[in-house]
């Protein structure tokens, strides 16, 4: 975890923002979880190894709707992700801390979907670049 403490560092000496972007996928979600709130399997390190600051910029799972991405861009959830959701969802931490992010993984159940961030590029291969996260950015638009 020598990137969350580097990360870390950043915040806490150069006072720079932290963004996050993964996938919109139950594993995505988890690595998301881990830099903000730390590692489940490292919890007696869990003050060390994590982001408070950090900010999720996307990719949503309500994005799928927003961007209009066609239905061959997102991926039905395997009987293993939604077990996986529904664990995410018992984390008493999202629910305190996080509400927000609850929420992303709720409609992500809900949907059954998940996709990949390099969906947002399946009309415009310059989306995610010059577009998506310079807006997310500027606008405040993450969470």
């Amino acid at each position: 975890m020598l990137s969350t403490r580097f990360l870390r560092h950043i915040v806490e000496q150069l006072h720079l923002p932290i963004y996050c972007l993964v996938d919109s996928d139950p594993y995505g979600f988890d690595i998301l979880t881990t830099y903000r709130f730390g590692s489940m399997q490292m919890a007696y390190d869990a003050m060390l190894m994590h982001i408070p600051g950090l900010r999720w910029l996307g990719v949503f799972p309500s994005d799928s709707e927003k961007y209009n991405l066609p239905d061959r861009c997102l991926l039905h959830l395997t009987p293993e992700d939604k077990k996986k959701v529904e664990a995410m969802l018992s984390r008493c931490y999202l629910r305190k801390e996080a509400p927000k992010w609850r929420l992303e993984l709720e409609i992500m159940l809900q949907k059954g979907v998940k996709f990949e961030i390099e969906a947002l590029s399946v009309n415009s291969l310059s989306l995610l670049s010059d577009w998506y996260i310079p807006s997310k950015i500027q606008h405040g638009n993450y969470i």
